[in-house]
């Protein structure tokens, strides 16, 4: 065998060797992501329920001055459910994305719908963070010391809470239906749908009453850590490179 044959058959050999090596490095990519999703999913709706407990502990705002002695008697748990409320939004950045890339072979388009709304309501509900902590967290001396002040506040933050609840309400059902073919299991589908109709009603808090809002935000929580086990899970099931 010549040396110019040997050296055609290594480079031969070398490029059948590299789509290989690409596609076991696009299947570690997916690991991780769904990995990453997966926990970002869990501490997500684990981190909902939090700040609907920690708003239950202060209770629903009163009309009128009484609002100011119902912020500085819960304070603390206002502080913190501003700052559970931004660490939930956040962790929607990864589960979103592994989200879509776990969906898309199977029903591309409501994945990117679903999912689509779902990236909507992370920068909506940063914004409401940020409204919100002007009841507690002063900018250059200056919060809602006011009683129509922080009535404002407090409208334009569970104002924008409602129309969360319906995008949500919207997402949830259009990514149960895009599960009902996909890979993670008809279980997260079922429940999706369940959690689809409860997210809407959520969305009306004065008209359903504690105890069905109850259910609704422990139902998006199961949903959530549902969804974010059968993510972490998914690297043991199937593995899609990253294009």
């Amino acid at each position: 065998m010549s040396v110019a044959s040997g050296t055609t058959e290594t480079l031969a050999s070398m490029a059948a060797a590299e789509p290989a090596s690409a596609v076991r490095s696009g299947e570690l990519s997916a690991r991780g992501l769904y990995r990453l999703g997966g926990i970002s999913f869990v501490v997500s709706g684990i981190l909902f329920l939090l700040k609907y407990v920690l708003e239950t502990v202060v209770g629903p705002p009163p009309g009128g001055p009484e609002i100011l002695a119902w912020r500085a008697s819960g304070e603390l748990p206002i502080a913190l459910t501003n700052e559970v409320l931004f660490f939930a939004a956040m962790f929607q950045v990864p589960a979103v994305f592994a989200l879509y890339h776990s969906l898309a072979s199977s029903d591309r388009t409501k994945a990117a719908v679903g999912c689509g709304i779902i990236a909507v309501v992370v920068p909506i509900l940063g914004l409401l963070d940020i409204v919100h902590g002007r009841l507690v967290y002063p900018i250059y001396g200056m919060r809602a010391d006011t009683a129509a002040v922080a009535a404002f506040v407090v409208a334009v933050y569970f104002g924008g809470l409602h129309f969360v609840g319906l995008l949500l309400s919207v997402a949830t059902v259009v990514l149960a239906v895009a599960m009902r073919h996909g890979v993670l299991g008809r279980t997260v589908l079922y429940l999706g749908i369940a959690t689809a109709l409860f997210d809407f009603l959520g969305a009306y808090p004065e008209a359903i009453g504690p105890l069905l809002m109850l259910v609704s935000q422990v139902l998006f929580a199961v949903w959530f850590v549902a969804v974010g086990v059968k993510l972490f899970r998914m690297p043991t099931l199937v593995a899609r490179p990253i294009v």
